[in-house]
């Protein structure tokens, strides 16, 4: 993805383009070409751990009683674990704009003017006495020019204008996690001090149990080992990661490197479309606030002219008023009567209409730019809103980015043990009809056997040592044939022994010349194939090839005298060797060792002491008498005296004897 524009020196563009160099770089080691075959033997060493005794630790507490004390303890073992985790990330930004504007005229113009002239004539007639008949007769002639004009102009204009703008944007995200396990054992005791008069103190010690540790070979098996692909590090890109993201998040050495792993599986191509949505939104709000910014300006423009034709309405009327004025006074002299009619020429009506028409005009241009103003203040918020989102966006993408190159980087850095994990979870089957068919160069004997000769002697020091008789041999090399087989024939390709680097190893169905070879000082021959560690003493501890020696001194003097320097060198390479044949390991136990100490001073005072003495004599003084008294039932015995000796009266009845017996 490319970088946003703006930022080509920023430490983004350097970080990533670092990154991108470190992913370039090869390997710092050498890896196997793919499908090669090697041969080699494995081997295996069994630990063997014996019990030995037991013995005492640490001292844990001590506990101090006196005399038939009694301490009562409860043992509580608590193991509680919890854990809690949240994460709050709350933004919230509030915009918002409230205008009003009531504007609100009236006006009321009379203008009214009143001319007139008055004239009468009256004539009266009379005819006739009054005694006879009278007839009179009146006439009243009036006239009145009355001239009257009004004109009355009542204009209301009233404007209101509001409003109201709220931009609320509210992201909340909150993660809380909690694991709490707890395990309870609680355990009851009760300890006494049995004694009268002597203390006793309890020793409480950590008792622990040791083992001899001993290891010895135990089995020699041939393998081949066959070479895997390992991909180049440029290869290690977005594709590879999502190709064996399950096998790496069971695999994942360090889990700072889940979120990129699960960014790139999950959200990354989401993201991208994302962004790409987002900015376009982005430009096609701009272009809405432009669009509306220049209509803003022309409605400016047109509010301008509106306001100079008003002002140039307002001028005509005063000319056609003042003209008007000249006219009616010009008339006035003239035809103070009237009789030629008004002088009004309509003039200054035409003015005035036109002087509304230019305010009119005005107050819409007016309202428009008002009107477009609030369009414009809404669609640069949400411009800011866009851009908001947008550099929100493109912040965690980038974050994210980075991530991933920095998971890209530590997969380079151990290429090989991820590849062992691929390998590892690679499906049997597939395994073998992917490697079944590679040839496998084989060097077999091309004779059945040679016969040699036995020479006695030039034994080692572990035969002196062991008592073994030994001889010489020399073997010549066998005549030997190089031919190919197919993996499948020569090892057992359903079960992996292990890996090493690149190489997976599988136990081979049946030996080789060059196995055999690499085989040979493990073995010992004898009446019976025997095998052994080609470390002459690397199954003997110290004390046993001391004692060895010690046998050898005995049994041959000379032939220890002859071995002394290698043996006090075999002693002294065992003593600084790691492997010594058999350590002593002591292992901690979960119980106690309970030892009493005795207190040696009683707790009595001198007249009491005395007092047990003399009841100690006491009793001494009874057990002689009763000693006495044994003695004294086996004279009796003795002397033929069977009856009970503790009788108080003993009646005896004869012959001829007369009882009375006395009644009351």
């Amino acid at each position: 993805m490319a970088i946003p524009d703006g930022t080509g020196s920023s430490r983004l563009e350097n970080l990533l383009r670092d990154l991108d160099r470190m992913l370039k770089q090869p390997y710092a080691f050498h890896v196997f070409a793919a499908d090669s075959v090697n041969f080699g033997v494995l081997t295996t060493y069994r630990q063997t751990w014996e019990s030995q005794s037991y013995q005492v630790g640490d001292l844990v507490t001590t506990m101090p009683l006196a005399p038939k004390e009694v301490q009562r303890y409860t043992t509580r073992r608590v193991d509680k674990r919890s854990r809690a985790k949240k994460e709050v990330d709350e933004n919230l930004r509030t915009q918002r704009t409230e205008t009003t504007d009531t504007g609100r005229a009236e006006s009321e113009i009379v203008e009214k003017a009143a001319k007139k002239s008055n004239f009468q004539l009256t004539a009266n007639e009379s005819f006739g006495s009054d005694e006879t008949m009278k007839v009179t007769a009146n006439q009243l002639v009036a006239g009145s020019q009355d001239k009257e004009s009004q004109n009355t102009k009542r204009t209301f204009h009233e404007n209101v204008r509001k409003s109201a703008q709220e931009y609320r944007q509210q992201h909340r995200i909150e993660i809380e996690t909690t694991t709490s396990s707890e395990f309870e054992e609680t355990s009851f005791r009760e300890i006494q001090n049995p004694n009268d008069e002597l203390t006793v103190t309890y020793l409480f010690y950590e008792l622990q149990r040791t083992y001899r540790l001993s290891e010895r070979l135990h089995g020699l098996t041939p393998v081949a080992l066959v070479a895997n692909d390992v991909p180049a590090p440029d290869e290690i890109d977005d594709s590879w990661l999502v190709a064996h993201d399950w096998i790496l998040r069971r695999a994942i050495l360090d889990d700072s490197f889940r979120p990129a792993l699960d960014y790139l599986t999950k959200s990354f191509v989401g993201a991208e479309v994302n962004i790409a949505i987002l900015e376009s939104n982005a430009e096609a709000q701009k272009k809405v606030v432009e669009a509306l910014g220049e209509q803003v300006r022309a409605q400016i423009g047109l509010l301008s002219v509106s306001e100079r034709d008003v002002l140039s309405a307002v001028q005509n009327l005063g000319s056609s008023e003042q003209q008007q004025g000249l006219l009616d006074i010009v008339k006035g002299i003239f035809d103070p009567l009237g009789i030629a009619g008004t002088s009004d020429t309509g003039a200054v009506d035409a003015a005035q209409l036109m002087v509304d028409y230019a305010k009119e005009a005005r107050d819409r241009a007016d309202r428009e730019r008002a009107r477009l103003l609030d369009q414009f203040t809404l669609a640069v918020s949400g411009l800011q809103v866009a851009i908001d989102r947008l550099s929100a966006s493109v912040r965690e993408h980038y974050d994210n980015v980075a991530a991933i190159d920095r998971l890209r980087v530590h997969v380079k850095d151990n290429i090989l043990y991820y590849m062992q994990a691929v390998w590892s979870h690679e499906p049997p089957d597939q395994r073998f009809f992917r490697l079944y068919n590679i040839d496998v160069p084989m060097v077999e004997f091309s004779s059945e056997g040679i016969t040699v000769d036995v020479i006695k002697g030039g034994g080692s020091l572990a035969d002196d040592l062991l008592g073994r008789d030994f001889g010489t041999v020399e073997l010549p090399l066998p005549k030997t044939t190089v031919v190919k087989r197919k993996l499948a024939d020569v090892a057992d390709l359903d079960e992996v022994l292990g890996f090493k680097g690149n190489y997976t190893i599988f136990a081979l169905k049946e030996n080789n010349y060059l196995t055999l070879r690499m085989m040979q000082d493990y073995f010992e021959v004898g009446d019976d194939l025997v095998l052994r560690d080609p470390d002459e003493f690397g199954e003997l501890t110290v004390e046993q090839l001391a004692e060895l020696a010690t046998c050898l001194h005995k049994c041959d003097p000379q032939r220890f005298e002859a071995r002394f320097d290698q043996i006090r060198a075999a002693l002294i390479d065992k003593l600084a060797s790691p492997r010594a044949g058999s350590d002593f390991v002591i292992v901690p136990t979960s119980s106690l060792y309970i030892e009493a100490l005795v207190g040696t001073h009683p707790l009595l005072e001198d007249f009491k002491l005395i007092h047990r003495a003399l009841d100690v004599k006491k009793v001494q003084a009874d057990v002689r008498r009763q000693e006495l008294e044994n003695l004294r039932l086996a004279r009796r015995l003795f002397a033929g005296k069977d009856d009970d000796p503790d009788i108080d009266k003993n009646i005896v009845v004869t012959e001829g004897t007369n009882l009375t017996l006395e009644t009351d």
